[in-house]
Protein backbone atom coordinates (compact mmCIF):
# COMPACT_ATOMS: atom_id res chain seq x y z
CA UNK A 1 0.00 0.00 0.00
CA UNK A 2 2.92 2.70 0.59
CA UNK A 3 4.10 1.72 -2.17
CA UNK A 4 1.53 2.62 -4.19
CA UNK A 5 1.21 6.08 -2.37
CA UNK A 6 4.63 6.45 -3.37
CA UNK A 7 4.53 6.18 -6.62
CA UNK A 8 0.95 8.26 -6.94
CA UNK A 9 3.09 11.07 -5.18
CA UNK A 10 6.36 10.63 -7.64
CA UNK A 11 3.94 10.67 -10.59
CA UNK A 12 2.25 14.16 -9.31
CA UNK A 13 5.61 15.27 -8.42
CA UNK A 14 6.86 14.41 -12.15
CA UNK A 15 3.77 16.11 -13.67
CA UNK A 16 4.39 19.18 -11.71
CA UNK A 17 8.00 20.22 -12.71
CA UNK A 18 6.94 19.37 -16.84
CA UNK A 19 3.89 22.05 -16.06
CA UNK A 20 6.30 24.12 -14.43
CA UNK A 21 9.03 23.80 -17.38
CA UNK A 22 5.74 25.30 -19.12
CA UNK A 23 5.41 21.79 -21.13
CA UNK A 24 2.16 21.76 -20.05
CA UNK A 25 0.00 23.07 -22.75
CA UNK A 26 -1.68 26.24 -22.17
CA UNK A 27 -5.44 26.56 -20.74
CA UNK A 28 -8.25 27.81 -23.32
CA UNK A 29 -8.59 31.75 -23.20
CA UNK A 30 -12.07 32.71 -22.65
CA UNK A 31 -13.36 35.37 -25.55
CA UNK A 32 -14.05 38.61 -24.56
CA UNK A 33 -17.22 40.19 -23.58
CA UNK A 34 -16.45 43.67 -25.01
CA UNK A 35 -18.01 43.99 -29.03
CA UNK A 36 -15.71 45.05 -31.45
CA UNK A 37 -16.93 46.84 -34.96
CA UNK A 38 -17.32 44.06 -36.95
CA UNK A 39 -19.73 42.25 -34.23
CA UNK A 40 -22.31 45.06 -36.29
CA UNK A 41 -21.66 44.83 -39.81
CA UNK A 42 -25.63 45.16 -40.63
CA UNK A 43 -29.00 45.50 -39.54
CA UNK A 44 -29.17 41.75 -38.50
CA UNK A 45 -26.18 41.79 -36.33
CA UNK A 46 -27.26 44.81 -34.29
CA UNK A 47 -30.97 42.94 -33.78
CA UNK A 48 -29.25 39.87 -32.90
CA UNK A 49 -26.53 41.14 -30.13
CA UNK A 50 -27.66 40.31 -26.59
CA UNK A 51 -25.36 41.76 -24.12
CA UNK A 52 -23.52 39.54 -21.62
CA UNK A 53 -25.84 39.09 -18.79
CA UNK A 54 -24.03 40.10 -15.26
CA UNK A 55 -25.39 39.56 -11.96
CA UNK A 56 -28.35 41.79 -12.10
CA UNK A 57 -29.19 42.80 -15.55
CA UNK A 58 -26.78 43.13 -17.82
CA UNK A 59 -22.68 44.09 -18.02
CA UNK A 60 -22.62 47.72 -18.11
CA UNK A 61 -18.86 48.34 -19.65
CA UNK A 62 -19.72 45.89 -22.53
CA UNK A 63 -23.67 46.82 -23.24
CA UNK A 64 -21.91 50.41 -23.48
CA UNK A 65 -19.52 49.65 -25.94
CA UNK A 66 -21.95 48.28 -27.98
CA UNK A 67 -24.19 51.09 -27.86
CA UNK A 68 -21.15 53.48 -28.85
CA UNK A 69 -20.23 51.07 -32.23
CA UNK A 70 -24.00 50.62 -33.37
CA UNK A 71 -24.25 54.76 -32.92
CA UNK A 72 -21.07 55.17 -34.43
CA UNK A 73 -21.83 53.05 -37.63
CA UNK A 74 -25.54 54.57 -37.99
CA UNK A 75 -23.41 58.37 -37.50
CA UNK A 76 -21.36 56.73 -40.83
CA UNK A 77 -23.67 55.51 -42.74
CA UNK A 78 -26.14 58.65 -42.54
CA UNK A 79 -22.98 60.04 -43.56
CA UNK A 80 -22.71 57.96 -46.38
CA UNK A 81 -26.22 58.16 -47.22
CA UNK A 82 -26.26 62.08 -47.38
CA UNK A 83 -23.45 62.32 -49.68
CA UNK A 84 -24.47 59.81 -51.74
CA UNK A 85 -27.92 62.05 -52.57
CA UNK A 86 -26.12 65.12 -52.74
CA UNK A 87 -24.30 63.55 -55.16
CA UNK A 88 -27.36 62.49 -57.33
CA UNK A 89 -28.86 65.53 -56.79
CA UNK A 90 -25.55 67.11 -58.25
CA UNK A 91 -25.72 64.85 -61.13
CA UNK A 92 -29.24 65.07 -62.07
CA UNK A 93 -29.11 69.00 -62.07
CA UNK A 94 -29.46 70.31 -65.65
CA UNK A 95 -26.85 71.94 -67.29
CA UNK A 96 -27.21 75.88 -66.23
CA UNK A 97 -27.31 78.56 -69.27
CA UNK A 98 -25.48 81.46 -69.65
CA UNK A 99 -26.77 84.85 -68.18
CA UNK A 100 -27.01 85.78 -71.89
CA UNK A 101 -28.85 83.03 -72.77
CA UNK A 102 -26.03 80.68 -74.50
CA UNK A 103 -25.65 77.27 -73.42
CA UNK A 104 -22.82 76.32 -71.06
CA UNK A 105 -20.01 75.66 -72.92
CA UNK A 106 -20.13 71.96 -72.20
CA UNK A 107 -23.42 71.84 -73.89
CA UNK A 108 -22.33 74.03 -77.16
CA UNK A 109 -19.44 71.19 -77.62
CA UNK A 110 -22.15 68.42 -77.33
CA UNK A 111 -24.23 70.34 -79.78
CA UNK A 112 -21.47 70.90 -82.06
CA UNK A 113 -20.22 67.09 -81.77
Amino acid sequence: MSVAIVIVAVVLLGGIVVVAMGRGGELARDASDEPVAADFESWADVASYRPPAALLGYHAAATERALQLISRLIADRDAEIAWLRSRLHDDLQPESADPEGQPAPAARAADEG
